[in-house]
């Protein structure tokens, strides 16, 4: 594109992905946490949000890659997973323009409703509002480390069981895109991540997802119960598996189950996200998606 003049917004498929990737740390640089990709996680990152890279959208200045907008798809819906303009173009109206680029792509391709989350703070909440875009509910990032208050026996679950218990449990409060099914079983294929389970009788009614033994970072990939009394049990059933590990749960929405029964126990909030959807759907309220 070196002998393209003026602004365009196009499809990220015009781009190789190690281009990709160097434009993401660009657009990326000085951002409320650090998120640098090298290739292999940049790659993991596309194929655990299911990115397609012809309906994302690349911004170039005079030819120069300067802003990028990945979009996850699953059948009509959409997922807004990186939006950033490189800092040597930002304050220029690019991310205004890019964002409508890619509401209009997702126009194009008659997409039923896209999802993002963007950081209590961050700005861009109001460019994504002017956008189309609806704030739906709160969703904290949580930390912990809590002894076990009772005894907590987790079992291993299979194929099947996660299945049931993840749709039960998304009855109750209903999962982020990253925690969506999907996403969870392409962490149990390609990250050797571990489904938990609680039982309460011959039900199954909570569940942990979580990365393989020696995970400093006490990893969750996901993590639900049906009630609190369950999300209690898991969360013994967390500290019986790991002693001492200090557990990290991404997008868990408030006032669920966990986030009342870990929030009671001393878990903290690290970072605070608001969940927002383009456009919220004709003849319903935002409550319909919580």
């Amino acid at each position: 594109m070196s002998n393209d003049t003026g602004t365009a917004a196009v499809p990220a498929t015009n781009f190789t992905r190690d281009e990709l990737t160097a434009l993401w740390n660009r657009a990326y640089e000085g951002y409320f946490v650090p998120i640098a990709f090298d290739r292999p996680r940049f790659d993991r990152h596309l194929r655990r949000g299911d990115v397609d890279l012809a309906l994302s959208r690349v911004i170039a200045v005079d030819g120069v890659a300067c802003g990028i907008s990945l979009a996850g798809l699953r059948q009509d819906r959409a997922y807004l997973a990186g939006f950033g303009i490189a800092s040597t173009h930002r304050r220029q109206g690019l991310a205004r323009q890019l964002i409508e680029a890619q509401t209009a792509a997702f126009s194009a391709a008659r997409i039923d409703r896209a999802f993002l989350e963007v950081i209590e703070q961050n700005p861009a909440r109001v460019l994504y509002r002017q956008a189309g875009f609806e704030e739906l509910r709160t969703l904290d990032v949580l930390e912990w480390a809590f002894e076990a208050r009772a005894t907590g026996v987790g079992h291993t679950l299979a194929s099947e069981e996660l299945t049931a218990v993840h749709a039960a449990c998304s009855a109750v409060s209903r999962p982020t895109w990253r925690r969506e099914l999907s996403t969870v079983r392409d962490a149990l294929t390609h990250e050797g991540a571990i489904a938990l389970g609680v039982r309460r009788g011959a039900a199954v009614t909570g569940y942990a997802v979580m990365a393989p033994a020696g995970d400093a970072q006490g990893t969750l990939f996901d993590a639900a119960a049906i009630d609190e009394a369950a999300a209690h049990d898991l969360l013994d059933a967390l500290a019986a598996a790991r002693p001492g590990t200090r557990w990290r749960l991404v997008d868990e929405p408030a006032r669920s189950p966990l986030s009342n029964a870990a929030t009671a126990r001393g878990a903290s909030t690290v970072i605070r996200q608001i969940e927002m959807a383009w456009p919220l759907p004709s003849g319903n309220n935002a409550s319909s998606l919580t």
